[in-house]
């Protein structure tokens, strides 16, 4: 279920990044391991509780969920990308699980019964709404009264490495679009704790909390993974897929240097990573 908002992130994630998100799914489960554990835990997710997974994506915190709540929970999960559902979907059946409910659609607008749920946890999936404080205002009736909130996002473009390394290093290189303003739909639109702040509150939410949680982020396995995440699903997937010729060999010799600069002695890139694990509850 849909109305006009969110367009274009709903068409972003359903194009070819969408596909290459599912397709790599356990490793970007590898990748963001640390996000998900400190969400989980910031949430207090427990036995028997029922959670929604908001921007659940190819499923891996929807499963780690499954796994805390035992099969007295529940897990409702929610997104708007069909491929990366579909994986889910996938790994869901895989693990035998019987406590998951995957639902294609925009939790900005999806027509929640009230005290669906008792908390709302959130992976890297927050800030893409067009107007997140309406999102959240929408959202917050369908959690029990002092229902817990937890979301992973992104801090400070300078701060993360992981994605800002390789660009760095390829920009001249490549026709780089124009990176999205502070409050606009996009990885880092949720750096401003203030911000964060004004949107949490907007919606009743109390107690609203910011922790940060610094680490390295591990690019897959390989040399090999990461340069496939940098070139398939990171911020330069789009730029390098429409360069050919001498500038698309530079840019990726310029992008291979700094992932082999980043290669720790186990054969595994690392480079810096920083979130803030955001917390809140229903009045």
């Amino acid at each position: 279920m849909t109305d006009d908002t969110n367009m274009d992130q709903i068409e972003f994630w359903n194009g070819d990044h969408g596909s290459a998100w599912a397709r790599h799914a356990d490793i970007v489960d590898i990748m963001f391991a640390e996000i998900t554990e400190a969400v989980l835990n910031a949430a207090d997710i427990s036995p028997g509780d029922r959670v929604l997974d908001l921007g659940c994506g190819s499923g891996g915190t929807s499963l780690a969920i499954a796994e805390r709540v035992t099969p007295v929970g529940s897990v409702t999960a929610i997104d708007v990308s069909a491929p990366m559902l579909e994986r889910a979907r996938q790994r869901s059946d895989a693990a035998q699980l019987v406590n998951v409910d995957f639902l294609l659609g925009d939790a900005s607008v999806y027509p929640f019964a009230a005290s669906s749920f008792d908390a709302m946890v959130s992976r890297l999936g927050a800030m893409f709404f067009d107007d997140p404080a309406d999102t959240f205002r929408r959202l917050a009736p369908s959690l029990d009264p002092g229902g817990r909130i937890a979301l992973g996002v992104w801090r400070g473009p300078r701060e993360n490495l992981w994605a800002m390394g390789p660009v760095a290093a390829a920009r001249e290189f490549l026709d780089m679009p124009p990176r999205p303003g502070p409050e606009e739909p996009g990885p880092f639109s949720f750096a401003d704790p203030d911000r964060v702040r004004r949107i949490l509150g907007s919606a009743g939410l109390t107690d609203i909390g910011l922790a940060p949680l610094d680490f390295e982020v591990p690019l897959g396995r390989t040399l090999e993974e990461a340069l496939n995440f940098v070139m398939e699903m990171g911020p330069l997937s789009a730029p390098l897929g429409n360069v050919t010729g001498e500038n698309r060999r530079k840019a990726i010799a310029a992008i291979t240097d700094v992932l082999e600069e980043n290669q720790d002695e186990d054969g595994i890139v690392r480079l810096a990573g920083a979130c803030w694990i955001v917390t809140a509850r229903t009045p």
